[in-house]
């Protein structure tokens, strides 16, 4: 149902663009000014989607490899999927910045509306404004809530699903703890320690989760030039993405601990730390990989 309503979202998008052909309301350029952080590295893992994320390698090796008909399917659907959410991302993007105004007074001036309704209205509103002269402002508003809550649903059934994999593999076949085997059990405590974080301040979380989020990348592109090389074929467009991530991760997680600790989050703070340490055991691995005299000769 989601994939329907997904596709008939972004239909009745574009063709509003088409007929309404609205105009960017938006500056050509927004200084930067997020207490987040540094434009790099923070930009990159705040964003843990799209471009790249560890969560969709876990997707693509825990769910959709095993939906496969064949493996020749595998780079149209993958492939296709990443063009697909680029599309949806356009779509969003062009609800705010043509969709919505960006100065004056009035109840469709961004900046107000995002700071008084959230992120969710402020696209659904700005998505009713593209659609207008096909349909009513508030019937396309409601469309649009529509389909960001069937697409964030249909995302967290799959965390979900990728979550069970990893607590069977770490816990029953890593530790046998074999009680933890039964689905529901850990399905009712994945969800109820993601209930736990929903009520808590979670923006405060979710830089962690983003670096964590792209240190998986990064260590899924340095295992696919691992592969590579040992295919010896073609292995810089991995390679050099895979050390760029690397590299973001590191200097991210750095900022976050000072961060972190100035603010007293110790909790954090040692989550942080963790997670450096990883990173930097994935660099150190990383360089002893690639300093093998047989491989240095095929580089």
């Amino acid at each position: 149902l989601s994939t329907f309503v997904l596709f008939f979202g972004l239909f009745l998008g574009y063709l509003g663009l088409v007929v309404s052909h609205p105009q960017i309301q938006a500056p050509a350029f927004v200084i930067w000014n997020s207490s987040q952080g540094w434009l790099w590295p923070m930009l990159c893992v705040i964003i843990a989607c799209g471009a790249i994320s560890g969560f969709h390698s876990l997707v693509a090796s825990g769910t959709t490899a095993k939906q496969l008909s064949s493996m020749k399917n595998a780079k149209r659907i993958g492939y296709g999927a990443m063009l697909l959410e680029s599309v949806l991302a356009v779509l969003a993007l062009l609800s705010v910045v043509a969709g919505l105004k960006w100065s004056g007074k009035g109840s469709l001036v961004y900046p107000q509306l995002l700071a008084e309704k959230g992120w969710i209205i402020t696209f659904g509103e700005g998505f009713g404004q593209i659609v207008l002269p096909l349909i009513k402002v508030g019937l396309g508003s409601l469309i649009a809530i529509t389909i960001l809550k069937t697409f964030i649903m249909t995302t967290l059934d799959s965390a979900t699903r990728i979550t069970r994999y990893l607590t069977e593999e770490l816990f029953v076949d890593g530790l046998n703890l074999r009680f933890l085997k039964n689905r529901y059990l850990q399905t009712f405590i994945i969800v109820a320690f993601a209930g736990w974080l929903a009520y808590g301040k979670y923006q405060v979380i979710w830089p962690v989760f983003g670096a964590a989020n792209q240190l998986v990348a990064a260590l899924v592109l340095i295992i696919v030039t691992a592969y590579l090389f040992s295919q010896n074929r073609p292995k810089r467009y991995t390679l050099i993405p895979g050390i760029f991530m690397l590299m973001t991760t590191i200097v991210a997680l750095g900022y976050l601990m000072g961060s972190f600790y100035r603010k007293g989050l110790y909790l954090l703070f040692s989550i942080d730390c963790l997670l450096l340490v990883l990173a930097f055991v994935i660099a150190y691995e990383v360089f002893r990989y690639l300093t093998k005299k047989e491989l240095l000769k095929n580089v």
